[in-house]
This record gives C-alpha cells, structure tokens and sequence, in this order.
C-alpha cells in the first residue's frame, strides 16, 4: 500500500437535516442556499491518505486490482466524501485533489482524536452535480465506497486509510446505434446528502441509446425487487427477463443484446410490471399516430385495485363500481409507487388497440366476428366474469369486448365507456361507447391502464 502526502486549500460547509427520514433535494438545496452564522465551525486542513480505488471486474478470487493508488493516477478536482465518526456524532468531510500539492479536507465539526477510529469514503465519477451538502446521481453514475475506513488524528496531522469498491454492479446493451431503450427493473441512486451520510434511490424508468460503438452506456445500479426482472421498452416492442443472480452482481458488469421479434430468447414478450406485490402484462402497441404505447393485457382486476389501495384480494375479476376519480387516484398511487406513467387511454388509443393495432383483421368484435369467442355478454352470463377467460385480439389483449365496459379519457365532465359489458347484448357489444357522469360509478364499468414511456 503506498502513501501519498497531499496539500491544498478548500472549503466544505455542511448543511443539516432536523426532519426525521429522509430529505429531498429541494430540502437540501434550500438548506446550502440558507446558511447561518449559527453553523459549526469549518476546518480545512492537510490530509494524508492511504488507499486506493478498485475498479468493476477486478475483484476475483480476493485480489484487488487498485486502479487509483499513485499521485498520477487522481485529477485536478477529484473529490472523497468522507464521513468521520466521533463517538455517535458524524462529521461530514469533503477531500479534495490538487495535482501540485494533494489532498486536503474540509470538514464541520471535531474529530476524535487517536488512531484507527471509524470512517466511510465515497468516491464519485459522473455525478451530475455536487457540493459540500448534495451530490446529485444518476443512472450512469459509478460509486465507490469503503464503510470500514478507518482514520487517525492528533494535533492538526490527518490519515485516513480506505480501498473504495463498488457498490453497484452494472449493465450495457448491445443493439443497433442510434435505437432508443427504456429499462425497467433497475434501482439507480439518485442523490448523497453528507451532512446526513444518507443516500436516496428511483426505481424510474432508465432512457439510454445506443452509442455508435453497438453499445449503450453502463447502467449502474440494483434490481428493484427480488424477482430480478428487467424490462425493456422499445418503439415498437416490450419484453422482460427474470436475471440470474450472477447479473448487476455488485462490482461486476454485464451485457444483455437488445431482444427482437425473431430472437428474444429467455425474454418474455410485453412488460410486466408488479405493485404492491401484484403483477401485470402491459402489451406494445405499435403503429398508432399518436404515438407509441402499452396496455394493459387485461383491465384492472380486483386483485390489483385493492392491492394498489392498500388491502388484499386474489380476484381476477375486473374492478367496478367505481367513479371515474376512484380510477383516477389508482393511477396517481401506482405511478407514485412504480414511478412509471400510467394513464387512462383515449377513446382513440383504446379503439386502436381493440381494433388490434397494426396487426388488425377488421372483426366486428375484439378479436373475432363471433362473440362468444371473446366477449362476456348477456348471452352467456349474468355477471362479470374472471379475465383472460375468453380469446384475446390480434395483440393478444383480453376482454376488450364485454365482461366490463372500460373507462376511457374525455375533456369534459363525462367519461366514455367502451367495449361494452356483461350487460350488453351482441348489438350494444358493436356500439362505441356510452357516456358516464365522473361522480357516478357503475356496477358493470371499470378500466384498463395505459404507459407511457415520455
């Protein structure tokens, strides 16, 4: 391990946070532009560290291959976010590199004093912003951090030893240069707040292209959740992927081709999304004037309407009986949750995809010139019926003829139904759409999601 002496004169002033959780940037913005005289006392001294950076890849077998250890191997700028613990106090400390006389530290507070006392180091490359109180990430963002740094001090001589690793791991796609991706499944931090030795994360959709070289830049991150699926939106398809758990492993990177309507192996077809532990297809749609777009395979069960409210069901029937708000604030609360844009369609985009799309063969009904084929209706049932129990279009989307009939977006204070319902007879299953007050809620309507990617 070598020993670098380095010296240079910074300043760090640290905000804090008084509200119990977390703060948002907003917060922390608001907090660094609001400084007071009643702020503890900055200190900016000398600092000699010993450690070094291991790079992705380069941690086998318990070897570390150290890619920043020499003065050559750091820039004019390079900054160390170090917190030091004194006792259950933290003090926050932003190192900084000058090529002509090293590192030193700015931090706000004291430091124990003795050898071999407790301190983390982060380290930052393509951060989109810092400062002594926010450093603002983002999906291609690589961390490195040490939780067990240690540090030693005594009259004014600083050491701080730590070997920084990564803390995510990362993935590329490989395709053809200039396609447009959307991806979905991967947690990437968003923000480190020093003062509060806190990160933030989104679970938001990643937008990436592909470069010129075949590849898309590095996605840094964690999965979501534990079923290890990622998403990936084109303009013209969807497909998921449950990953192995060699995949976005922490310090190690991937690679995933861009799936294709002729190779898509180990890949699914449609983008399966989970709330509150219940999931759904959506299905692409492609071809619409407007633009492109997913719906829902299904129109919103039960299962998943409750789920999204905060109780538990397992019924696979569609929900009803609810107002045009109720279905409104649904979306509100699983965009909030998935950070994703659902919405409810269009009569246009809902004809559309019930029409099936590009792919459509002109029936009378959704996917058949026979209704019982794919449509509940009053003349065989009385009452809604579990989805996915009929034949789907074209698009392989279910129930868009009968079972319930389906909200869809209007400008004025109604709301038009569509598809018809249980009710409905094989003449009303052909009409467009009845028109509903948004107060009022109907025992035989509900709706079905639509996404979004921009």
């Amino acid at each position: 391990m070598k020993y670098i002496r380095f010296f240079t004169n910074g300043l760090l002033v640290a905000s804090v946070c008084f509200a119990l959780g977390s703060c948002s940037d907003e917060d922390f913005l608001d907090l660094e532009q609001n400084k007071t005289q009643n702020e503890q006392t900055t200190h900016t001294i000398p600092m000699e560290f010993v450690g070094d950076v291991v790079g992705f890849d380069q941690q086998s077998n318990g070897v570390k291959v150290q890619t920043r250890t020499t003065t050559s191997s750091w820039t004019n700028g390079d900054k160390i976010y170090i917190t030091f613990y004194n006792g259950s106090n933290i003090v926050p400390g932003e190192a900084t590199y000058n090529s002509s006389s090293g590192w030193s530290v700015s931090y706000d507070g004291n430091l124990a004093t003795g050898s071999n006392l407790k301190c983390e180091a982060r380290y930052f490359v393509n951060a989109t912003f810092s400062s002594s109180s926010l450093v603002s990430l983002n999906s291609n963002t690589e961390i490195y951090e040490d939780l067990n740094g240690t540090y030693a001090y005594n009259n004014g001589s600083l050491t701080v030893q730590a070997s920084l690793t990564p803390k995510t791991g990362r993935i590329r796609f490989t395709g053809t240069s200039g396609a447009k991706i959307y991806t979905t499944g991967i947690s990437v931090y968003t923000t480190f707040a020093p003062a509060i030795n806190q990160f933030s994360t989104s679970n938001a959709m990643i937008t990436s292209t592909v470069a010129s070289n075949g590849s898309t830049p590095y996605i840094y991150g964690t999965f979501t959740d534990s079923d290890r699926n990622i998403g990936l939106v084109g303009s013209d398809f969807a497909y998921t992927r449950t990953c192995t758990s060699d995949m976005l492993k922490v310090g190690e990177s991937g690679y995933m081709a861009i799936p294709s309507e002729s190779s898509h192996n180990n890949w699914r077809t449609g983008l399966y999304v989970k709330a509150s532990g219940v999931e759904f297809k959506m299905i692409p749609v492609s071809g619409y004037s407007g633009g492109f777009y997913l719906i829902g395979e299904t129109e919103v069960t039960e299962a998943l309407y409750y789920s999204i409210n905060g109780t538990s069901s397992s019924s696979q029937k569609p929900i009803s009986s609810i107002s045009y708000y109720s279905a409104l604030s649904c979306i509100e609360k699983i965009n909030n949750q998935t950070k994703l844009n659902f919405s409810i369609p269009t009569s246009d985009q809902w004809d559309y995809a019930a029409k099936g799309g590009n792919q459509s063969q002109n029936y009378t009904y959704s996917g058949s010139n026979t209704p019982d084929d794919v449509a509940w209706y009053s003349e065989n049932t009385d009452t809604k019926r579990n989805v996915k129990t009929k034949a789907p279009n074209e698009l392989g989307i279910y129930d868009m003829t009968g079972n319930v009939f389906e909200m869809t977006l209007t400008r004025d204070a109604y709301y038009y139904c569509v598809g018809g319902s249980y009710n409905s007879d094989s003449k009303i299953l052909e009409a467009d759409c009845k028109i509903c007050g948004t107060e009022a809620s109907y025992s035989d309507v509900g709706f079905r999601f639509i996404l979004t990617c921009q």
